[in-house]
């Protein structure tokens, strides 16, 4: 990576480290273009150089989680496909747990509205680590996929009851309980 590269991608970061610092005290909703500009100490064209909307920068989000579960996930061995799909569950509700939830219901409601499919994308790292270890458990390639599917959306239930619950219950603890059934279910 260049020191160009490099500069870019700092800067990228800190118009979303400042943002979402702005989303979580205003509400995102109150939050201009020009407060993060001002935040991140760069003009508003430079803000639109790096990202075309507020709902854009939250899309990063999902890149910087993937980024930071593979970084994680390469450095453990599990003994089973079932620890391993468990452990990337753990990853993601605790990291709704430490985002919070004022965070958490802002980038759902931007899913909601959003244009950016890479959430739901099969080239994405938490999907393919899925695919991936529900291969290794022997499952054919449809129900591979079915699977997959089946626990990002009771994941993403969770986090969408969690969100609306205000955070009232282990959100760790509970999607892993209902995880656990539908691996159970699959015999995994």
């Amino acid at each position: 990576m260049t020191t160009r590269d490099q500069q870019r991608e700092e800067t990228k970061k800190r118009i979303y480290d400042c943002a979402f610092q702005l989303f979580e005290k205003k509400g995102f909703d109150n939050v201009k273009v020009q407060d993060i500009a001002k935040a991140a100490g760069i003009s508003i064209g430079g803000l639109y150089h790096h990202y075309r909307s507020k709902a854009d920068i939250i899309d990063f989000g999902y890149f910087t989680f993937d980024e930071q579960l593979e970084e994680q996930y390469q450095t453990q061995n599990f003994k089973s496909p079932r620890e391993g799909i468990e452990a990337l569950v753990r990853f993601q509700m605790q990291t709704c747990v430490d985002t919070g939830v004022e965070i958490i219901g802002i980038t759902f409601r931007n899913q909601i509205n959003g244009e950016n499919q890479y959430r739901y994308s099969e080239n994405r790292y938490l999907t393919r680590q899925l695919i991936a270890n529900l291969k290794k458990a022997g499952l054919d390639e449809t129900k591979q996929k079915q699977v997959a599917e089946a626990i990002l959306r009771t994941a993403r239930g969770y986090v969408y009851d969690w969100c609306c619950r205000k955070g009232s219950f282990d959100l760790v603890y509970e999607t892993l309980a209902q995880i656990n059934i539908i691996l159970a279910y699959y015999q995994i």
